[in-house]
């Protein structure tokens, strides 16, 4: 009899033995796919992330070529009151002083058009610009009927 209640537990043992065996195996079934799911989407975040991350590396350029620029305006600001500047260009060399600096008239930066526009025909309703002066008077002429018809008006 008591043989026969431990061969009972004997089997009990074994049957809940299987059934922790099958318990542990699901457990790492399932473990198993979590871990999958979990790379997977690990997988797709960091693409969508490279994606945010490049966009995230554009923008903090722009926004240091914006602060760069304006850090840039501000020094030339800065610089414009106490700087001479030197710029060499195609249509010549030009030499800027800054204003505090008390230079004289002379020195007042004119915007020149180059070359002067040409001095105009002095002949009587005349518009087109002068080719000769008169020897004499140094008045500006275009042709030889302006020149007579100044002397006719001079007499």
């Amino acid at each position: 009899m008591d043989y026969h209640l431990h061969h009972q537990k004997d089997k009990l043992t074994e049957i809940e033995q299987q059934l922790k065996k099958s318990e542990a195996a699901e457990r790492r079934r399932l473990q198993v796919e979590k871990a999958a799911r979990e790379s997977e989407a690990e997988a797709i975040r960091k693409i969508r992330g490279q994606d945010s991350s490049r966009k995230k590396q554009e923008e903090k350029m722009k926004k240091r070529l914006v602060e760069l620029a304006q850090e840039k305006a501000v020094t030339a600001q800065m610089l414009a009151s106490s700087t001479i500047r030197w710029v060499m260009g195609p249509s010549g060399t030009v030499v800027t002083f800054p204003k505090d600096m008390g230079l004289p008239s002379i020195f007042d930066s004119k915007p020149c058009s180059y070359p002067p526009p040409r001095e105009k025909c002095a002949g009587p309703s005349c518009t087109n610009p002068y080719r000769y002066r008169d020897s004499k008077s140094k008045i500006p002429l275009c042709s030889l009927q302006c020149y007579k018809a100044m002397e006719q008006e001079a007499s």
